[in-house]
């Protein structure tokens, strides 16, 4: 038995030491790759003069494109920082493009290929065009030290643009590239005539003078797992109070039975949890933007933050720009696509930017604001269709009639073992607390809403 233990000691003491070898190496080669790379980028561009420079709108697709193959949306851990983009385009004859060897380093950026001797982001059009072309010319920009490829002529090209028609809005003008379609608009303009939806559930409240818009994570599902959990980690601190800390405890806490000190135990660490984790939400909300639109005055309130000063803006003066955004993950071939809302206005710095579910939603999202402000939409209930558990009628939040609903559902169901597993998950969860409280907090965020502005 002892030797046995010994040789599991060993195996791990052995195995850790080689990891550590092995951490220490790659970090030290990794190191001098990136010296290496730093130092052929900077002798490029101090070297060579560039051909051409990227417009603001330009600017802004490479950006986006940075964002979306590369980091953001990848997993890296260090921010897109738009300072260190080089407007200017350079231009390489007769390009070496080759595959980053394992032991290199990998940038911020995740790029897998080098291009004459430093870092260089293909993105998922130009990675396409590698295998089957041959790249006689690459232009490129820089991101630091990082190369990012925006055309190769004859293969692909980032910032060619073109009018789609939508199959959902033929008559709307959407100006389309590889990374991206994008619709904008203003509140002078005319309305874009689409079905109005609210499918992101994205306007929160609307009465008959403010719209509130802002992306609220208090629904019950959320809370359901919450307060199950909390519930299970109560139990598992009061079974250890029972057997390990009773003793140092309360007299009155010894001396009861155990079922007893159970109940009393759980009873003061579950509210608690749940309470900690409704105190964390509603801090988060305090940094979450917020927009609300004010049809008797014609303003729109824009807050990114409680910390932050709300901009008023006429409703005339606000841009609208939704982009529907084509990623493709560094090195992966298929697509995950999404889209974005961006409100902006003609002051500097000042925007809000939140997410939607396609470029439809977003356009139908902004005929509901623009039908509201114009006194044809005075109700949102009815605009979420497209989740089965909602229905035509319902406010935008979990109450106790979806708790009810999705029990009738469930009973009248005829698999026997998913009604067991429903009705054991509702009993974890304290049965209709979950809607209860994503209730009474979507509620709240509302008042907390209207102090912003």
């Amino acid at each position: 038995m002892h030797l046995a233990i010994a040789i599991v000691k060993l195996f791990i003491f052995l195995r850790s030491l080689f990891k550590l070898t092995q951490w220490l190496f790659l970090k030290k080669r990794w190191a001098q790759s990136k010296q290496s790379q730093c130092a052929a980028a900077r002798s490029f561009r101090a070297g060579s003069t560039s051909f051409q420079q990227l417009s603001t709108a330009e600017t802004e697709v490479i950006s986006t494109l940075i964002k979306l193959e590369a980091i953001n949306n990848i997993g890296g851990k260090c921010p897109f920082n738009p300072k260190e983009l080089s407007p200017n385009v350079y231009r390489i004859v007769g390009p070496v493009i080759e595959q980053k060897p394992w032991l290199e380093s990998n940038t911020d950026t995740q790029v897998k290929h080098t291009l004459n001797g430093f870092e260089v982001l293909i993105p998922s059009p130009g990675r396409r065009c590698l295998p089957t072309k041959a790249i006689s010319e690459i232009h490129f920009v820089f991101y630091g030290d990082i190369a990012v490829a925006i055309r190769a002529p004859g293969c692909f090209d980032i910032l060619e643009e073109q009018e789609a028609k939508p199959s959902f809005a033929p008559h709307l003008s959407i100006i389309k590239t590889q990374i991206s379609s994008v619709y904008e608009s203003s509140g002078a303009q005319k309305s874009p005539e689409v079905k109005p939806t609210n499918i992101d559930r994205l306007i929160q409240h609307m009465d008959q003078t403010h719209a509130i818009l802002y992306r609220d994570s208090c629904w019950a599902n959320a809370y359901m797992f919450v307060v199950g959990m909390a519930g299970v980690f109560s139990l598992i601190l009061a079974l250890i109070y029972i057997g390990v800390l009773s003793d140092v405890g309360p007299a009155y806490l010894s001396e009861a039975s155990p079922g007893l000190t159970l109940v009393i135990t759980m009873s003061l660490i579950w509210p608690l949890l749940v309470s900690g984790f409704v105190a964390v939400e509603h801090w988060q909300f305090s940094k979450q933007p917020v927009i609300a639109f004010d049809r008797e005055q014609q303003h729109v309130y824009l807050s990114p933050s409680a910390s932050e000063k709300t901009i008023v803006i006429p409703w005339e003066q606000l841009k609208i720009s939704v982009r529907q955004l084509y990623m493709r993950g560094v090195g992966l071939e298929y697509s995950v696509n999404f889209a974005q809302l961006q409100f902006t206005t003609i002051m500097p710095d000042s925007r809000i930017t939140l997410g939607a579910e396609s470029l439809a939603a977003g356009i139908g999202l902004w005929q509901t604001l623009h039908s509201f402000m114009l006194r044809k939409l005075h109700c949102i209930q009815g605009l979420e269709t497209t989740k089965p558990e909602y229905r035509p009628g319902d406010p935008p939040r979990d109450d106790i009639y979806l708790f009810t609903r999705r029990l009738k559902e469930k009973i009248n169901g005829k698999d026997f073992f998913a009604l067991i597993g429903w009705l054991f998950l509702s009993a974890l969860t304290l049965g209709p607390l979950p809607y209860i409280l994503a209730s009474a907090c979507s509620r709240f965020r509302v008042r907390q809403t209207r102090r912003r502005i």
